[in-house]
């Protein structure tokens, strides 16, 4: 392959170290060199005078296999395809992710595909879609696939009518159930497994905690058998002890952790075991997906604002105390603005620095999805990168343009050119 010299731009490599005018060497999908250096003769140039070069962004939590239409057909195509056709699912999320890509995410983390159904939640056809994008049939960024671990009546397991569910994934009970679906989710080579019990919306009406729908053993032995394996395990968790039973058992990224100030020891475990939150923070400000979610269930939006000030406060405890924050949105779609966001809200109503917030959504993530090969722009990483109009570290916000999002670049590979895939 052609030498490729990125060149003439403002380099933000994911470290955390102050931007510089240095230039990018690629060769073999490689970053082979930073800095000032004589290109070869057949080399490609490309002009990134005037704009960011930064590392592709990472998106920490998507489910693009869902639909979240607040209509009709939406629900009706939702069923259908967890009833009927799950394969329907699976190029609605080929759709997705390639939105995604026009975006600047260049790798994306899928706990689970939104499909309360076995296949789907054991991770293998998340592993199809990895393989797809791994050998090129279409572009796209790197998936990282995640299998789901429930017990009966979990989030997910209670979400569809019980006969929508087939055989073999009604949900597992004790700590032996638990081993042999962690066990199912790992023989078909996912990269983590999720979850789903430790926390759980409420059988009833109101407001209060989720309910908690694994106990601690069933918790442990799923991490157990994961870690035995070497593969990170995530847990969707809130409040109450299915999140105190995940943090303390070792699962090594919390999902949502909305409530984590309530029990602070939890934040101080988190800090001194590494432990990663993904706080899916930017929905709850994000007004048009709040008046989509309110015109479907009116009164949304009041519950929303109403939980506003906690949220920010949680998050704000955490990101002082040193927890390390993996940006993800909990998406569906990819039309909006997604990951940029999500930066956004957490420099906006979080108070996070802008660099740290793009070492979130790089660096950080890199290091939560075990790829360790990604996530900066240093010599013997991969080329994930992309070009943008703008200085993101005075204002984040033009993250959010995808007009700005000039040039994106996976595995050295050119995707996105004016943002028109061009692969």
């Amino acid at each position: 392959m052609k030498e490729i010299i990125i060149k003439g731009g403002t380099l933000i490599n994911g470290t955390g170290s102050p931007p510089t005018k240095q230039d990018i060497k690629i060769k073999n999908h490689m970053i082979v060199e930073v800095g000032e250096f004589r290109a070869g003769r057949d080399a490609d140039i490309i002009d990134a005078t005037g704009l960011t070069v930064m590392p592709g962004l990472i998106e920490g939590h998507n489910h693009p296999l869902g639909e979240r239409e607040f209509s009709d057909s939406g629900f009706k195509k939702y069923y259908d395809n967890m009833v009927n056709s799950p394969a329907l699912a699976l190029l609605k999320g080929v759709q997705v992710i390639q939105g995604l890509l026009t975006r600047g995410i260049t790798t994306v983390r899928i706990p689970h595909p939104t499909i309360a159904n076995a296949p789907e939640l054991r991770g293998e056809w998340l592993v199809a879609l990895r393989k797809a994008v791994e050998r090129r049939y279409f572009p796209a960024p790197r998936v990282v696939a995640g299998g789901c671990v429930l017990p009966t009546g979990g989030h997910l397991n209670s979400m569809g009518p019980p006969f929508t569910l087939k055989p073999g994934w009604w949900g597992a009970d004790g700590p032996w159930e638990v081993r042999k679906q962690a066990r199912e989710c790992l023989q078909h080579e996912v990269d983590f497994i999720k979850l789903i019990g430790p926390g759980h919306k409420r059988f009833k009406p109101g407001s209060g905690p989720e309910h908690t729908c694994m106990t601690r053993e069933e918790i442990a032995a799923a991490v157990e058998e994961a870690h035995w394996k070497g593969v990170p395990v995530a847990a969707h968790a809130k409040n109450g002890p299915g999140l105190k039973f995940a943090v303390e058992e070792g699962v090594d990224s919390i999902e949502h952790g909305t409530h984590l100030i309530e029990q602070p020891e939890l934040i101080d475990h988190m800090v001194e075991h590494d432990q990663f939150l993904v706080p899916t923070l930017g929905m709850f400000f994000y007004e048009p997906r709040v008046d989509a979610y309110d015109e479907a269930e009116p009164g949304t939006r009041d519950e929303f604002e109403a939980r506003r000030p906690g949220l920010v406060k949680n998050f704000k405890a955490c990101l002082k105390a040193g927890v390390k924050i993996a940006a993800g949105t909990d998406n569906t779609y990819w039309d909006a603005p997604g990951v940029a966001w999500e930066l956004h809200t957490y420099v906006k109503h979080g108070g996070m620095k802008p660099m740290d917030a793009i070492i979130s959504a790089t660096k950080t993530n890199a290091e939560n999805c075990a790829l360790p090969d990604v996530g900066t722009l240093e010599k013997g990483k991969k080329a994930d990168l992309i070009l943008v109009d703008g200085d993101p570290l005075k204002d984040i916000s033009v993250l959010q343009d995808r007009a700005n999002i000039r040039t994106v670049m996976k595995d050295g590979l050119l995707m996105v050119e004016d943002g028109r895939i061009s692969w």
